[in-house]
């Protein structure tokens, strides 16, 4: 399944979409992922990434999110799976590369297919979550703001798109640097005024990241009627606690 999935003139389109969706059912029961990584499934993977976000690029044809959804949930997958140290080893790839790719079939996914948006911004997700070189290529390729224009698509894109962000800012102030100024602390202005509370909580988890390592953009976000847009949400039981948090924190920094 592997050979006949590698990038090149000789992939067959339709082969190549049944065999990523059997690749995707052999993922997901897990019986032995490390034995495909072993094999060489997240490079061959990473490069029809590549080549899938080339393709994009030169065509309009809708048909290839048949073969980019299978892709992304098989690297989601394994990325669970693989050793943090040997993803970008095993991948063969440069971070940048992927990220690149990964952006520009999210752009795609958002003109075509944005349900298809999720499956993409989870393997971001799963590729930053342990990685400060692949957040490193996040802010190099100046992606957070293409990231921040995909928070009113939906609650569920908000949430990823919130939780790949943390991933960054857990990394430090290096990471929170890249992060204020910006437009980030404008757009968590907005995700807080949303009635969905996972959205909510995202927010005040990235704003408490946010000014752990840069207090200054605490005291924007006071000159920014923070404190206002927090009280909304005072008395709801799931958010209470880490409103309450919040508000010391931007309160003392």
């Amino acid at each position: 399944m592997l050979q006949l999935l590698q990038p090149g003139p000789k992939l067959n389109f339709g082969v190549a979409v049944e065999f990523a969706w059997c690749l995707h059912y052999i993922t997901c029961s897990q019986v032995n992922n490390a034995l495909l990584i072993t094999h060489g499934a997240l490079s061959t993977l990473g490069l029809l990434l590549l080549d899938l976000a080339g393709a994009v690029q030169r065509t309009e044809d809708a048909g290839l999110e048949l073969l980019a959804c299978p892709v992304l949930r098989c690297l989601s997958n394994l990325l669970t799976e693989a050793a943090v140290g040997a993803v970008g080893e095993q991948m063969q790839l440069r971070d940048e590369r992927v990220v690149a790719a990964l952006f520009i079939l999210l752009q795609f996914f958002l003109q075509k297919q944005p349900s298809l948006l999720p499956e993409g911004l989870w393997l971001l997700n799963n590729l930053t979550a342990n990685s400060p070189s692949f957040c490193t290529s996040l802010l190099s390729l100046d992606l957070i703001e293409p990231l921040l224009q995909l928070l009113p698509v939906s609650n569920v894109v908000s949430l990823l798109v919130l939780t790949v962000l943390c991933n960054v800012a857990e990394k430090g102030p290096a990471y929170c640097q890249h992060l204020w100024p910006g437009p980030l602390l404008c757009s968590l202005l907005g995700t807080l005024a949303f009635s969905d509370t996972e959205v909510v909580g995202q927010s005040l988890e990235l704003l408490q990241l946010l000014f752990l390592y840069r207090p200054e953009a605490a005291q924007a976000f006071l000159q920014q009627s923070g404190l206002q847009a927090l009280e909304r949400h005072e008395k709801e039981a799931q958010l209470q606690d880490r409103v309450h948090a919040l508000q010391q924190t931007a309160l003392h920094s």
